[in-house]
C-alpha cells in the first residue's frame, strides 16, 4: 500500500496566498513559514493567520529599512540583526572604560530585559522609532548601569591588572594601550554568568601579547631616544656626573607622598624643593626655617633667606641646574604634560644636579618619568602611595543655600567664583576667596582667613588642587563640572575631578572626605571619576621644551640674524622633527611676542628674556607695557615705578599686581633698567592690601545692608 504523501507547508502557504488574491512572486514563502513558526511539512494553514503575518512582515520590513537606522542614531548603544523573516534580534552594547578618556573600552553585549524588549516590539510593530523613545533611553540607561554594577568586581580586577602592566612597561605604555585597544575593539563579549571567567581566559593572553609588543617597540624607541635626547641630556653636565637615583612618589591627593618627600629633604645635608607655585615655595621655605635649617627661597621675582643656604625652596622655573646637592624634590611632576610650563619640569627632571631626585605626582606621569630615566641611563624606583582616608560622594545635590561652614565651593572661572561668593555672602556666610588672578599674597591671606575660622566658607577655582595649605577640609562642593581651557569649554577630566575632590578629608583630622555637587546633573560625572577608570597614560610622551640662552645665541650667530622671531622659527623646525622626543612649549605665543619684541634694537639674548617674561599675554594693556619697557631698555633708559590708584576696581588692582610682578621679574635680569624696586614692592603691597580690603569689605557691607534691611522691615 502506497504511503500517503506529506504535503510541504510552502505549498499550503502558496494556496492560501492565492485565495487571498495576493501576487505570489512578491512573497518570500520560507520567511513566511518561519515567521508563522510552522514545520516544513504537513502544517495546517489558516488564511487569517497568513494575512496577519504578511502585515507584520511588511511592517517589519519597513522598520528594518527606515525605522531601524533612525533608532540607532537616537540610541547608539542598540545593536540589531535582521533575520530572513525580517525579525530583529536586539542587544544593548555596554561600553565599560578600563582607562579614562575613551581608552580601552570593554564592550559587552546584553540581551534586552523585558521592559526594553516590550518598547522595541511596539516600535517595530508600528514602524514608529519615536514611540516611547524617552522611555527606551531610560530603560537602556538602567540596563547599562545594572550591567556595570554586576561586573564591578571583575572590572576592578582587570583594571588592577592593566595598571600593573602599565607600571611594568613604563615608558612604552602607549604601545601597550594601542595593542590592547585594537584587541578590545575587535571582540565584544556576551553578558552571562560565565563572563567573568571569559574575561580572564580571553584577555590574559591579550595582555601578555600587548606587553610583548611594548617590549619589542622599546628597543627601537630607546635607540631613537639615544639620538633624539643625546645633546639635550648632555648639556646638563652637573647632573650627568652624579649618577642620579630617581624616586617616584606616585599617588593621589592626600596620600602623603609630598610629606614623605619633604621629610627626606629636611633630613639631607643639602637639598631643594621645586614648587609649581610661588605660594608653595614660600610655605615650604617657612617650613624649612621652622625646622632650624639654613634655608632660602628663590622665585622669578625675589630671593629671601640666608646667604648660601643648605636648603632652598624654589619655583620650578628657577631651578639651579649647576650646583650639586643631596636631594631635590620636584612637586606635581604630572605638569610635564602642561603645554605652557611643562618645559620647566622637563629641565628639572633631566637637569637638577641632585644625588637623589624625588618626584611627586599622579600615576599618569609614570610613562614620562620612566622614559626620562631610561634616556639618561639612571635608576628609577616607583613608590606607590594610597589615599589615607576614603572619599564619599553625596547622592543628593547640595545647592549653595545648603552649603555649611567648613565647605569649599569650587568653580572654574573668576566670574563664577564671584557669583557664588555673592550668593553665599547674601545668606550670611563669611567667605574667603581664591582664584588664579589673585596674587600669592592675597591667596595666602584668604587661605589664612579660612583656616583661622574668620571666614566659614571658601570659594575657589581649581587652584585648590595644587596643595595650598587650607587646613582641614571636610567637604568639597563642585558648582560646575565643565571649564574653559583657553580653547573651548569642555568637561573636567576624571583626573581633574579626582585632584580637586581629593582635598576633602585631610588625614588626621577627618575619618572620611565628602564630595558634593550643587546640581543633580553633576553628580554622575563626579561618581564616574571617583569610582571609574584609572587615568590613561599619555598617548603622546614627548617632552615640552624651550630653547635656553646658549641655544638662542648659537642659532642667531649661525643664521647671522638679530631677529628673535627668525631664530625661534628655526629652532622649532630643527628640534621638532618627526620622531623627535620633544615638542614646543607655548611656541605660538612666544613667536607672537618675539615679533613684537623684535621692534626694539636689543641683543638677541635680551629679546629672549623679554619674550619669556611672565606677563598676561591675553591682556593688550600688559602687552603694550612690555613693548614700551623693551624700547626703554633699548634706549638705555630706566623704567620708573608704575603709577597706580588705590581707588581702582578689583580687576584694575589685579592687573596692577601682575604688572608689578613682571617688573620685579625683569629687575632681577636688568637691575640697571628696572631700578625702582622698592617703590614697586610698596605699590604691589598696597594693591594687594586694596584687593584684600575689597574682599573683606564687600562681604561686610552686604551683611550690614542685609541687617539694616531686616531691621527696617520689622
Amino acid at each position: 500500500m502506497a504511503r500517503k504523501r506529506v504535503r510541504p507547508t510552502i505549498e499550503s502557504l502558496t494556496e492560501a496566498v492565492g485565495r487571498l488574491g495576493l501576487p505570489a512572486k512578491e512573497i518570500d514563502f520560507e520567511a513566511l513559514r518561519i515567521h508563522l513558526e510552522l514545520p516544513e511539512f504537513g502544517a495546517t494553514v489558516e488564511d487569517e493567520r497568513v494575512t496577519r503575518a504578511l502585515r507584520e512582515m511588511r511592517a517589519a520590513r519597513a522598520f528594518v529599512e527606515e525605522g531601524l537606522p533612525a533608532l540607532k542614531r537616537a540610541v547608539p548603544s542598540l545593536r540589531a540583526v535582521a533575520g530572513k523573516d525580517r525579525g530583529i534580534s536586539w542587544t544593548v552594547r555596554v561600553e565599560i572604560p578600563l582607562l579614562e578618556a575613551g581608552r580601552l573600552d570593554l564592550r559587552v553585549d546584553v540581551a534586552p530585559d523585558p521592559g526594553v524588549a516590550e518598547i522595541l516590539a511596539g516600535m517595530a510593530a508600528r514602524n514608529d522609532p519615536s514611540r516611547r523613545l524617552e522611555d527606551l533611553r531610560t530603560a537602556v540607561a538602567e540596563l547599562t548601569a545594572e550591567t556595570i554594577r554586576a561586573l564591578r568586581k571583575p572590572i576592578e580586577r582587570l583594571r588592577a591588572q592593566i595598571l600593573a602592566d602599565l607600571r611594568e612597561v613604563g615608558a612604552d605604555a602607549a604601545a601597550y594601550v594601542a595593542h590592547m585597544d585594537r584587541s578590545l575593539r575587535s571582540r565584544p563579549f556576551g553578558f552571562g554568568p560565565k563572563l567573568a571567567r571569559a574575561l580572564t581566559d580571553v584577555l590574559t593572553p591579550v595582555r601578555q601579547r600587548a606587553k610583548a609588543v611594548a617590549r619589542e617597540g622599546s628597543r627601537l624607541r630607546r635607540l631613537r631616544d639615544q639620538v633624539g635626547f643625546g645633546a639635550y641630556i648632555e648639556k646638563f653636565g652637573a647632573a650627568r656626573r652624579l649618577n642620579r637615583r630617581i624616586l617616584f612618589h606616585m599617588g593621589p591627593t592626600n596620600s602623603g607622598k609630598t610629606y614623605a618627600a619633604l621629610q627626606a629633604l629636611t633630613a639631607a645635608p643639602t637639598g631643594a624643593y621645586l614648587a609649581p607655585l610661588r605660594l608653595l615655595a614660600l610655605e615650604n621655605y617657612e617650613a624649612l626655617r621652622e625646622r632650624g635649617l639654613r634655608a632660602g627661597m628663590v622665585t622669578g621675582e625675589e630671593v629671601l633667606g640666608e646667604p648660601d643656604p643648605t636648603h632652598t625652596a624654589r619655583t620650578i622655573e628657577t631651578a639651579d641646574l649647576t650646583r650639586p646637592i643631596d636631594i631635590a624634590v620636584i612637586d606635581e611632576i604630572q605638569m610635564l604634560s602642561d603645554p605652557d610650563r611643562g618645559w620647566a619640569w622637563t629641565n628639572a627632571l633631566f637637569g637638577v644636579p641632585a644625588r637623589t631626585v624625588i618626584v611627586c605626582g599622579s600615576d599618569d606621569a609614570l610613562s614620562y618619568v620612566r622614559r626620562a630615566a631610561e634616556a639618561a641611563n639612571e635608576s628609577l624606583e616607583v613608590i606607590p602611595f594610597e589615599r589615607k582616608s576614603p572619599l564619599i560622594l553625596l547622592d543628593e545635590p547640595v545647592p549653595l543655600e545648603k552649603v555649611e561652614p567648613g565647605d569649599a565651593v569650587v568653580a572654574f572661572s573668576r566670574r563664577a567664583v564671584h557669583e557664588n561668593r555673592e550668593i553665599l555672602v547674601a545668606r550670611g556666610h563669611r567667605v574667603a576667596t581664591i582664584y588664579g588672578a589673585l596674587s600669592p599674597e592675597v591667596r595666602r591671606a584668604e587661605a589664612a582667613r579660612f583656616r583661622s575660622g574668620e571666614a566659614d566658607i571658601l570659594v575657589t577655582t581649581d587652584a585648590i588642587g595644587m596643595g595650598l595649605n587650607l587646613g582641614p577640609l571636610k567637604r568639597i562642593v563642585f558648582s560646575a563640572v565643565r571649564k574653559w581651557d583657553g580653547v573651548g569649554e569642555r568637561a573636567l577630566t576624571n583626573s581633574e575631578i579626582r585632584q580637586i575632590a581629593g582635598r576633602a578629608g585631610r588625614y588626621g583630622h577627618h575619618e572620611v572626605g565628602y564630595v558634593a555637587a550643587t546640581e543633580p546633573t553633576a553628580i554622575e560625572p563626579i561618581r564616574a571619576a571617583l569610582a571609574g577608570a584609572p587615568t590613561a597614560p599619555a598617548a603622546d610622551t614627548r617632552f615640552y621644551v624651550r630653547p635656553d640662552l646658549t641655544a638662542i645665541r648659537s642659532v642667531a650667530e649661525g643664521m647671522r640674524t638679530p631677529s628673535l622671531h627668525e631664530v625661534m622659527t628655526h629652532f622649532a623646525r630643527a628640534t621638532f622633527y618627526a620622531g623627535s622626543p620633544f615638542q614646543p612649549s607655548a611656541l605660538e605665543e612666544v613667536l607672537e611676542i618675539a615679533r613684537t619684541i623684535d621692534r626694539a634694537r636689543l641683543p638677541i639674548e635680551e629679546k629672549f628674556v623679554f619674550s619669556v617674561c611672565p606677563i598676561d599675554r591675553r591682556d593688550e594693556i600688559a602687552m603694550g607695557m612690555l613693548e614700551r619697557w623693551s624700547q626703554v631698555r633699548a634706549a638705555g633708559g630706566a623704567v620708573p615705578a608704575l603709577r597706580a590708584s588705590l581707588a581702582g576696581e578689583l580687576d584694575y588692582q589685579e592687573r596692577t599686581v601682575k604688572l608689578a610682578s613682571a617688573y620685579l621679574w625683569l629687575s632681577r635680569r636688568f637691575p640697571e633698567t628696572f631700578d625702582d624696586v622698592e617703590a614697586i614692592r610698596h605699590m604691589r603691597g598696597r594693591a594687594n592690601d586694596a584687593i584684600e580690603h575689597h574682599l573683606r569689605q564687600t562681604a561686610a557691607r552686604k551683611a550690614e545692608r542685609r541687617s539694616r534691611h531686616a531691621i527696617g522691615g520689622r
